[in-house]
């Protein structure tokens, strides 16, 4: 209990110090629970109206978000999650390491290898998202199952998927390529009892993978997801030290005991490996063709094949370290190297910290100006933000007219994101260059935007016919006229 309790305490610290709210997914994940539950508020914004495929997380999280603000939901949400995560790891090291400390070591190096960086984005400990209810309950699956609970395995896994599919569906293949079921009654009780946990999370996504178009997919795969998905774009400084990590890890387990647990966590690790490289094989550089085999290659890019090795395999090499240490070391010098390791990943730099990117000055005035807009503009108005718009909705509580981290995950969604991003870029343009907008006004109109919010330029003549509400050093915040019914 106490290790479970300290290693909470770390993943709450790690996080707050590397990821203040609002952290770079809180403002996407808690408007859509916010709006799902109270579909009045951002009335307008396209994406908080599109599809939801989070639905178990709305549903978790919109409640609170009408009685509380949104930074003490994502303070609830961040404990509730991270204690269930760590003392998940805590209960499955035990099943492989028969020392108790040595969990609260391998969670600080975890931390720290988190904090060094990641190969394709994927992190775990950090801001409120339903990854992270995802990850803790496949850490407890994990424990139950290797500690012969095989039935509270299967409920554990199934509410995983219902979390976040994607995360608890490779934690489903994972476990099973590690350790085949046998056809036997048992395993149809386990099949059946994930089979029905799963369902709240496996029907929203089955409803958009129906709906699958070519131009979406390329959209998502290499527009907003490639980050993530495809491999000629993850640093090669990244992809080698994955690989180093992968060759240390190996040596290091010749000196460990080779117990059941430990064989089939290696077995675990190695399919997360074995997944990553058959994606990277399959993976496209650049969007696809017409061909049937390039649309075949691209719909598998979108399942994330490297997400739990990227996690997965910075754990493993943790865990058999510290199995290593506890050989070696006194309880006195592992408790000094793990309060050593939890100090460095906090002292890291992290680009979490400001994951709006701009300066203080130039953030402060974003948030005041958000600040004025929520209180002085109609509930229903629709804003046009600026490129990097950054958590407006969180601050202002009004709808956008297109942003690029809040992008629908259905195909019709995907594709009309795109195209208000394109124009936007196009009106955006005109702005820079002073191009006269008042011919577009109507367009405007037409695109139910009621106001611009604007970073202050030198020149911003293209707005002249545009009535200024409100102005900051750095900001300024358009009426847009409504369009000459002639």
């Amino acid at each position: 209990m106490l290790v479970g309790l300290l290693a909470t305490v770390a993943c709450l610290a790690y996080s707050g110090l590397r990821a203040p709210t609002p952290a770079v997914n809180e403002p996407h994940y808690l408007a859509k629970a916010r709006h799902f539950v109270d579909p009045a508020w951002c009335s307008g914004d396209f994406f908080l109206e599109s599809s939801n495929p989070h639905l178990v997380f709305y549903l978790l999280a919109g409640p609170l978000t009408r009685v509380l603000p949104l930074a003490a939901v994502a303070w609830i949400g961040r404990s509730l999650c991270l204690l269930l995560l760590a003392t998940g790891f805590v209960a499955l090291v035990r099943r492989l390491v028969p020392d108790r400390p040595a969990a609260l070591a391998a969670i600080a190096a975890c931390l720290l290898a988190a904090a060094l960086g990641n190969l394709s984005g994927e992190w775990v400990v950090g801001g409120l998202e339903s990854k992270v209810l995802a990850y803790g309950l496949l850490a407890w699956s994990a424990a139950n199952g290797l500690g012969d609970r095989p039935r509270m395995a299967a409920v554990l896994c199934g509410l995983a998927i219902s979390a976040h599919p994607i995360v608890g569906g490779w934690g489903v293949v994972l476990a099973t390529m590690a350790r085949p079921w046998p056809i036997d009654r048992t395993r149809l009780t386990q099949t059946a009892l994930l089979v029905v946990c799963a369902l709240p999370g496996v029907i929203p996504a089955l409803g958009l993978l129906g709906d699958g178009s070519a131009q979406a997919d390329s959209l998502q795969v290499f527009t907003r997801l490639g980050h993530h998905l495809v491999p000629a774009r993850f640093s090669p400084i990244a992809v080698a030290a994955y690989s180093a990590v992968l060759l240390a890890w190996l040596l290091a387990r010749r000196w460990v005991e080779r117990t059941r647990d430990e064989s089939w966590w290696m077995r675990l690790v190695l399919s997360a490996v074995l997944v990553a490289v058959v994606g990277a094989a399959l993976a496209l550089d650049r969007p696809p063709g017409d061909s049937d085999l390039d649309r075949f290659r691209i719909v598998l890019m979108k399942f994330y094949p490297f997400r739990l090795v990227d996690v997965l395999l910075p754990a493993a090499l943790s865990i058999t370290v510290m199995s290593l240490l506890v050989r070696c070391c006194s309880l006195a010098q592992r408790l000094a190297i793990t309060a050593a390791m939890l100090a460095i990943a906090l002292a890291l730099p992290a680009g979490g910290r400001n994951p709006s990117r701009l300066s203080p000055e130039v953030l402060a005035d974003w948030t005041r100006t958000c600040s004025w807009i929520d209180i002085n503009l109609p509930a229903d108005a629709i804003v046009l933000t600026p490129r990097g718009s950054w958590a407006f909705k969180w601050y202002a509580q009004r709808a956008e007219f297109v942003v690029f981290k809040d992008c629908p995950q259905d195909a019709a969604g995907i594709v009309e994101w795109d195209r208000r991003r394109q124009l936007r870029g196009r009106w955006l343009i005109d702005i820079e260059r002073g191009r006269p907008l008042r011919v577009t006004t109507a367009a405007f109109g037409t695109e139910r935007i009621s106001h611009i919010l604007w970073r202050r330029t030198h020149s911003l003549k293209s707005l002249d016919g545009f009535d200024p509400l409100f102005a900051t050093p750095h900001h300024v915040v358009y009426a847009v006229p409504s369009p000459d019914p002639k």
